[in-house]
This record gives structure tokens, sequence and C-alpha cells, in this order.
């Protein structure tokens, strides 16, 4: 379906159309996903360059700094973590210590099988970087942004989505999978460029998509910009749903919660995603009386 006609049509007929999709390209399952099994590490700690106003860093407040790790481990024993941190001034998670250090700890006696699996999440990356990141980590969780517009309102128009296209590419030339996160609403809340960024994931042959929902994050400076309307976001995952029936999709964590969430997570079972993170339990409910099968994974949903 193209973008511009997937907006004139009514939102019950655009579920229909992603439900006959998800039945002729994937199971009849909806994972239900619950990531204690997945630890985050901050390699920056609580610090960011690009306070962006979106975010403003407050996400780095809840993970865990690289240099408690090893204590961590001892103590809560995940199966896998999530690499990430904060930005460096070119845009970047400077993620290379933390991957040496995460598989040293992974693998101390270097027998070859790690004691857990590391998901890496690196911004915009250089060529040499991006190989080795791709090389290191098992999973790539890569936050892709294509429209330029939206990149000037959130990161003050510091890259192009060139930028993001060329380090897609590069992250992709390794041996970890790349699964790109699109961001609906990153531009103030609005849709502007998530449907053309999808697009373009599916005609690079991407497989996987994790869709997250821009949050008003109390203290950073877009606390009070609205989220995108719930049928808007209901919109931009049936129509990847309808036109990509074999696609692996995910609704992940970064979502706003209370009302919105269950509203979101309930139309997101109609418009066919495969795994919700946190589901609402209303969200299971209506898996169910769609006849989906109901399973629990525990750890990110990056990992399969």
């Amino acid at each position: 379906m193209e973008i511009e006609a997937v907006k004139s049509v009514p939102l019950e007929d655009l579920f229909s159309m992603a439900a006959q999709a998800r039945s002729e390209g994937r199971q009849p399952v909806l994972q239900a996903v619950y990531p204690q099994g997945t630890l985050a590490v901050s390699v920056t700690g609580k610090s960011c360059a690009l306070d962006c106003p979106h975010c403003g860093g407050h996400y780095l407040e809840r993970m865990t700094p690289l240099a408690d790790l090893p204590e961590e481990l001892a103590s809560r024993k995940p199966t896998s973590i999530l690499l990430s941190g904060g930005c460096d001034l070119s845009g970047a998670v400077p993620l290379a210590h933390g991957l040496a250090r995460a598989r040293e700890l992974a693998d101390p006696e270097g027998a070859g099988e790690r004691r857990f699996k590391i998901n890496a999440h690196p911004g915009v990356a250089s060529p040499e970087a991006a190989k080795a990141i791709a090389d290191a980590a098992d999973v790539i969780s890569y936050d892709f942004v294509l429209d330029d517009g939206t990149l000037a309102e959130a990161f003050g128009g510091r890259w192009t989505g060139r930028d993001y296209v060329e380090t897609l590419r590069n992250l992709r030339s390794g041996r970890a999978e790349v699964v790109p996160h699109v961001l609906i609403g990153l531009k103030r809340g609005q849709i502007a460029g998530e449907y053309e960024a999808v697009r373009f994931l599916l005609d690079e042959g991407i497989k996987r998509i994790i869709f997250i929902v821009f949050i008003p994050t109390p203290g950073s400076r877009w606390a009070s910009v609205p989220p995108p309307p719930v049928q808007d976001v209901a919109r931009v995952i049936a129509w990847t749903r309808v036109s990509a029936p074999g696609l692996d999709i995910s609704l992940g964590c970064m979502r706003p919660g209370g009302t919105y969430r269950r509203q979101l997570d309930v139309v997101a079972v109609k418009c066919g995603v495969d795994r919700i993170v946190l589901p609402h339990p209303d969200a299971l409910e209506s898996a169910r009386s769609m006849g989906l099968e109901i399973v629990k994974k525990e750890e990110c949903c990056a990992f399969v």
C-alpha cells in the first residue's frame, strides 16, 4: 500500500488488512516480553554530551554504570546485557571500551563460550567503529531516523538521514544482526518520516523492526509535548504489517504509560505485532480473543 493511501483508509479496515497479513506471514503467537533477564549498562554513566530535548539524559539514570558491571553480574546473573550510554558530540555512543570489558566478563577463561549475550546500542558510528561493534556484539539495537527535519528538531541538525543510512549499512557488515528501532513521534510528537524510514528498511532487506513511541519525559525540554495520537501510531504499525506480512515486528519498552499504553497495546495486537514489551493485561486478553497463543520471554525484545 502506498504511504499516502494509508492515511485515508478507515482504521478498522486497516486492522482487518493487518490481521489478514499477519495470518499469512506469521505464526499465531504473541510474545509477552518481561526483560528481567537483560541488564541495561551505560558506558558513560549518567553523562551525555547532547542533552537532546526529548531525553535530556533522563534514561541513563536507571542504567548500571560500566564500572559496577562485575558486581551486578554476580548478584543478578543476567543472561544478556544492553550496552548503551550517552552520546558524544559526534552522535556516537563510545562503546569500544565497554564492549571489550563486557566480552572479557562474559568469557573470562577465553573458552569462546559467553556467560551472557551482548546487545549494543551504538548511535551514529564511523565505519571503523561500526564494523568493530558489529563483530563484537550478538545483536545491535540501532535507532534509525531518515527525516532531516526530525533530526533538526531532535538533535539540532548535527546529522542527516544519510548519516543514519551509512551507519546502518556499516553495522550490517559484521556478524551481529542489526535490529532497527523506529521512534514514532520523535518530531515533537508528530508523524514525520516514519513511513519512509520503514519503507527504506524493508527495501534494505531488514527482517525485524522494533517500534518505540515518543514519551514526554519529565525533566526534558519536551516534557510538555504530547505523544503522537494512538491512532496515528497504529496506522504506522498496521501499514508496516500490511506492507511486509513476514516481517518480525515488536512494540518496544519505550512508550508512554498509563491510559495511553493500555490503548496502544490493545491496538498494537490488532496491528499484527509479534511481541510487546511489558504488555498491558488488556492487550493479552485481546490477543487470546484473536486466537493467539501467549508466550512469555525474559530478555530484551531485540533477542529472539
